[in-house]
């Protein structure tokens, strides 16, 4: 990957990019200092939400973490980086924010994002589809995800879009850093758009009638109101 000649604070302090890892969320982990951006071309065991595998082939997509240190690192981290994502990809097309913080282009999955934290230290792995072919994703995935290039039918650099995203993490980094963790909780939560509406997880079923300050959903049901932390939402049409 070329040089991305980043202007930024704290993201980006150093680059390290490798042709294979097994998880950059995982050397982050162990090995990351402060703004530290790991890349890896291919990941043998890259990891989503629930422990779930992460799809991380050779030369398609993008793969990496941030390492950031500080007690506090971690908080409001997803809702910063779903939005540098979204922000990122404007260029090139329409991105949505799913609740809690995937990335989706016609409605199919092109980002996903993963904050984990251990000794001290916080890691912001995110993947990006890029290159992929619907026949390149192993065949359970290919209803549910695309590429940024079959979702617009148009090329994209790897190198520029890492460099934006880059670019607008740091901002949202800084924001936070700053003591601006509500403006940036609320702006996430008004992109992922689902106040009023009728969302199922799971058997539950309920009205979204907001989210509250640490981003879970509250769901008016026949029960009362449910906060739902995380889990696979679906929209309910027509109830």
């Amino acid at each position: 990957m070329p040089p991305l000649n980043l202007d930024t604070a704290i993201v980006g302090s150093h680059l390290l990019t490798f042709d294979e890892l097994d998880s950059t969320n995982t050397f982050a982990l162990r090995h990351g200092t402060d703004g530290m951006v790991i890349v890896a071309d291919s990941q043998t065991a890259g990891r989503g939400r629930y422990g779930r595998a992460w799809h991380s082939a050779p030369g398609l997509g993008l793969w990496f973490s941030v390492a950031l240190e500080g007690h506090d690192a971690a908080e409001g981290l997803a809702f910063g980086a779903a939005l540098a994502v979204r922000e990122a990809l404007r260029t090139g097309c329409h991105p949505e924010i799913k609740w809690p913080n995937d990335l989706l282009v016609h409605g199919k999955k092109v980002c996903g994002i993963l904050v984990e934290r251990r000794h001290g230290r916080t890691a912001l792995g995110i993947g990006i589809n890029v290159h992929h072919r619907p026949e390149d994703f192993p065949e359970p995935l290919r209803e549910k995800a695309a590429s940024l290039e079959t979702a617009t039918g148009t090329a994209w650099n790897r190198a520029e879009v890492l460099r934006a995203v880059l670019t607008h993490l740091d901002r949202q980094v800084m924001l936070l850093r700053s003591g601006k963790y509500e403006a940036v909780r609320r702006a996430w939560a008004d992109a992922c758009n689902l106040t009023g509406r009728r969302v199922r997880c799971g058997g539950l079923v309920g009205t979204v009638a907001g989210v509250d300050g640490r981003g879970a959903l509250l769901l008016d049901t026949y029960r009362g109101v449910q906060r739902l932390v995380s889990g696979e939402i679906a929209l309910v049409e027509g109830v």
